[in-house]
């Protein structure tokens, strides 16, 4: 059939004369060449039915296409279904997109892959398939990782199994550049010269895109392709074409159009982005402000380059209402800089975006106040009562929550830093409960300073009454623990705290007795299952001790046993660390037990 469609086109070209080119794409009107939801297919073979589709080996119809489905669907009814084999394959189905070599084009498409199976698929860089493969990504919904094979290397990224997500490309044949989102996401961007493998001969140019289920680990469905060339890039529209500022006041025209910004909403167009980038010429911190101005804005700061992003500051609606001129929800953050390193700013919006706008870059080498920075996190010791004078520090993390929100204010803004590094093994318990009558927030981490580089741990809003509190955390001797309390308010008044911490002591484990037994859960709240196993029957004993080595429970002997389980009743103890020990009267086998509430 499709072979009668090319043939039809031929006759109408003959009769009616060569088709006019047609106009150059805008915003508004991009040229879309595929949109494919798939719902005005029959079920089955997908390959026959239409002309963009086809298989690798160029027959259709048989095992090696691709299947029309309703059993699952991003939207509408209907989707694309692909199964591996163990023995590879047999499905190989292939996009075809068109030979390709100039222009600026999206290319999208949603994708379901279920947790435990994988996916996989290629760009090609003709429509002939496997002259010459751009790039190769994989999926492991058992990881929850993807991996991008570039030049004989591997870049990892996350991505979310047994949801539907999409997969998104920008393609600049022009200069030579392809930008991937994942979900959403910036993941990385990277020339389209570049091959997975072998060094390429075919240049900046695309034709293709080729879905392989494997093996039988394969599993997935795509929907709603969508593939249009779009307006060609401008300076200051993508990252690789950032434009050079200095300090000073900058003007925004509009963020409109297909620019691309560091996040992107899904369908055919997606979040536009303008690019700057600044160079910091000393140690110091850099300000970004468009506070002041009657338009919504969004900032991100970066290091590294255009090829993997790290995110050093973001904000969205710092900014107050108090001040004249000012929208709510504009934007100010502050970043640590380092001399001599390139910084790459986008501003982005989804609400206003044809609507111009000022932004001011400003620089100081003051030293950076007490608690505003991660990095001047305010050192506290266990038993301490803080007292935080105002929560007015601009280098907000705040979970991280970063995305588009439905709310008119997204949840970050300003905070105050703390950090607390114990000596020993023990509980942590950081509360505003009972201290202040102020709404406050919690948020604790492990890792290094930074956007992308800490770990959230532990957070509450609200845990008692509008305070917060984080009970009973487990923590490690040696380890520091970043402390953050933000605000979604301006300059929110300050407010008092308390951490306490519980050493663990006197609970070493011991292994005398032969056999092994564990405890279920662990930590436990009021009760937790002891399981034993020993070699030989016993007569045992089962006590509990406290971390000052005092037996607080102690269960009747057990006459002639070997295998079993008891439910130890915790509900009278104390929150804290202590030791469960089993003892035939000469050896024992001991384990720690964490009782937290």
């Amino acid at each position: 059939m499709k072979n009668m469609y090319k043939f039809l086109s031929l006759i109408l070209i003959f009769v009616f004369g060569a088709v006019t080119s047609p106009a150059q794409p805008t915003c508004d009107n991009p040229e879309v060449l595929i949109q494919d939801d798939f719902e005005s297919y029959n079920l089955g073979a997908l390959g026959p039915q239409a002309d963009h589709w086809t298989t690798w080996s160029g027959d259709e119809g048989g095992d090696e296409d691709g299947l029309v489905v309703n059993n699952n669907a991003a939207s509408g009814n209907q989707s694309i279904f692909f199964q591996g084999a163990s023995g590879g394959g047999p499905q190989d189905v292939v996009l075809n997109l068109g030979d390709h070599d100039s222009g600026m084009y999206l290319l999208n498409w949603n994708m379901l892959i279920p947790e435990g199976a994988k996916a996989y698929f290629n760009l090609q860089r003709s429509t002939i398939p496997g002259e010459e493969y751009a790039v190769e990504v994989l999926f492991d919904g058992a990881l929850n990782l993807g991996a991008i094979f570039l030049n004989n290397d591997q870049f990892l990224f996350p991505f979310v199994a047994d949801e539907w997500f999409e997969v998104r490309f920008t393609i600049d044949t022009d200069n030579d550049r392809v930008i991937l989102f994942i979900a959403g996401n910036f993941v990385y961007s990277w020339p389209l010269s570049d091959t997975s493998t072998d060094p390429g001969t075919l240049g900046s140019a695309f034709g293709a895109v080729d879905f392989y289920p494997a093996d039988d680990t394969h599993f997935f469905w795509v929907d709603d392709i969508y593939f249009a060339q779009i307006p060609a890039a401008e300076p200051g529209k993508y990252c690789y074409m950032a434009e050079t500022i200095t300090e000073g006041t900058h003007t925004i025209d509009s963020i409109d159009c297909f620019g691309a910004g560091f996040t992107v909403r899904s369908g055919g167009q997606g979040l536009a982005g303008r690019w700057f980038e600044w160079t910091a010429p000393n140690d110091g911190i850099m300000t970004l402000t468009s506070c002041g101005n009657g338009s919504d804005s969004r900032v991100w700061i970066f290091s590294g380059d255009c090829s993997t992003l790290q995110i050093e500051g973001v904000n969205d609606d710092r900014c107050g209402l108090n001040m004249a001129g000012s929208q709510e929800w504009a934007s100010y953050r502050e970043v640590m800089v380092t001399a001599g390193e390139t910084y790459l700013i986008c501003w982005d919006d989804v609400w206003e975006g044809d609507v111009p706008f000022s932004f001011d870059l400003s620089f100081t080498t003051d030293a950076p106040a007490d608690g505003d920075f991660c990095q001047t996190a305010i050192a506290v010791n266990a038993g301490d009562t803080i007292t935080i004078d105002q929560i007015n520090g601009d280098a907000a993390v705040a979970g991280p929550n970063i995305g588009h929100f439905g709310s008119s204010t997204t949840p970050y803004s300003q905070s105050e830093w703390y950090s607390f590094t114990p000596d020993a093994n023990g509980l942590m318990s950081i509360s505003s409960c009972g201290m202040t009558t102020e709404d406050t927030r919690l948020w604790v981490y492990t890792g290094t300073c930074g956007l992308t580089s800490l770990e959230l741990i532990a957070n509450d809003d609200d845990g008692c009454d509008l305070q917060s509190i984080a009970d009973s955390l487990q923590v490690s001797a040696g380890t520091t623990y970043y402390i953050e309390w933000d605000s979604e308010d301006t300059d929110a008044p300050g407010f008092n705290w308390t951490l306490q911490f519980e050493p663990e002591v006197g609970t070493q484990e011991t292994a005398t007795l032969p056999g092994s037994f564990r405890l279920s859960p662990n930590p436990a709240t009021n009760s937790t299952v002891l399981t034993y196993e020993l070699n030989t029957p016993s007569e045992l004993q089962v006590r509990l001790f406290n971390y000052t080595g005092k037996e607080v429970l102690n269960y009747n002997s057990l006459n002639n046993t070997q295998k079993g389980e008891i439910t130890l009743n915790l509900s009278e103890l104390p929150q804290g660390f202590y030791l469960v020990q089993i003892s035939n009267g000469q050896q024992s086998i001991s384990k720690k037990l964490a009782i937290t509430r």
